[in-house]
């Protein structure tokens, strides 16, 4: 009877080749069921591979059939933005590691803070297999390197709607702010600020559209002195608030993104503004903080951890052949707090009013 081989080495598909008496690319070939191997010379390679512990790596696995078990997760932000979004992007793995162990697949982070090194990473990745296709984060209007996902057809989702028709999983940013700014109107508000993001980013764009559309409708002026912008991130959020609200009168502010909340409530406490007395606050996006803050913030729960299994689940259907180019839309719920007036205890209340794809 065969023993095991000690683990005190690595066993490689030589050593396999080797002790079953064929050549490499033979046992290659048996250890992934090729049809023209004979019954035989593959039962004697599996039977060695066994017997001498052999486990294929990713690399070699990829070399074989042209894919590796690895998807990525392509974030084209600033390191120091990063940090910022930690709560978000918990969220977003949590979800895409979900639907990576159900189809053996592993997750591999891939930060990127240029175009050119964009392209290079997918580049690279198509070029060595090691990651299979990617997920990728903030999409916005230029992206030059879309140009290099078509020619080497790199399987790619991205996280949010990109300029072109690329298959994509994102909320209905126009929706979602569209009713956020619609509760303020509700609470008797007609002078809101609106905090948005950067205007390349596609998010941004609709974000604000939604914004104005709701105060268009009601027949309240859309003033361009409300319409403010930061990086999303506290202190940026906290920089434009302060530098912003002497300037013009309102009475709520809608917050286009979770991680400007920290940074709008610092402001409006060194102001010497009581939330909601004074101005009340909702915010796109729903986290630990927005339920356990003083007081707790209204928010549209924009459940990232389902955005994050549906674009992992999707981009592992392209990768095998199995999904078509399109899109998906996630559905958002309004969580009545504090901050917005709404007289609920701190854990909130989920509106019965989902936010869906909505005609613009």
């Amino acid at each position: 009877m065969n023993k095991k081989v000690s683990g005190s080495k690595n066993v490689t598909i030589k050593d396999v080749a080797n002790k079953a008496g064929v050549a490499v690319s033979t046992a290659s070939m048996a250890l992934n069921n090729k049809p023209t191997i004979s019954s035989d010379t593959k039962n004697t390679v599996l039977n060695v591979a066994r017997d001498l512990g052999y486990h294929p790596t990713a690399a070699a696995r990829a070399l074989v059939d042209g894919k590796s078990s690895n998807v990525g997760l392509l974030i084209p932000v600033k390191v120091d933005s990063l940090f910022f979004s930690t709560g978000f992007f918990q969220k977003l793995i949590a979800g895409m590691n979900r639907a990576a162990n159900e189809g053996g697949n592993m997750i591999s982070l891939q930060i990127v803070e240029s175009r050119e090194e964009t392209e290079r990473v997918i580049t690279e990745a198509y070029r060595t297999k090691n990651v299979s296709g990617s997920i990728i984060t903030h999409p916005t209007q230029e992206m030059p390197y879309l140009d290099v996902i078509n020619e080497v057809s790199y399987p790619v989702v991205f996280l949010g709607e990109p300029p072109r028709n690329f298959p994509y999983v994102d909320n209905d940013n126009y929706g979602v702010t569209k009713l956020a700014t619609e509760h303020m109107i509700e609470h008797g508000h007609k002078r809101i600020a609106f905090l948005g993001g950067p205007k390349n980013l596609i998010a941004s764009e609709a974000r604000e559209r939604g914004y104005r559309a709701a105060l268009e409708q009601e027949g309240i002026e859309v003033q361009r002195r409300l319409i403010w912008r930061s990086r999303h991130d506290e202190q940026m959020a906290y920089q434009e608030v302060m530098n912003e609200a002497g300037k013009v009168e309102f009475s709520a502010i809608c917050i286009s993104v979770e991680e400007q909340m920290a940074g709008v409530y610092r402001a409006l406490r060194d102001l010497g503004k009581s939330i909601p007395d004074d101005v009340a606050l909702i915010t796109i996006g729903d986290c630990q903080l927005a339920e356990h803050i003083n007081p707790s913030m209204t928010t549209l729960d924009l459940h990232t951890e389902d955005l994050g299994y549906l674009a992992a689940k999707k981009l592992i259907r392209l990768i095998n052949g199995e999904e078509r180019q399109d899109s998906e839309i996630v559905s958002a719920d309004l969580i009545r707090r504090q901050s917005c007036g709404c007289n609920t205890i701190n854990g909130g209340d989920k509106s019965k009013l989902k936010v869906r794809n909505s005609s613009v």
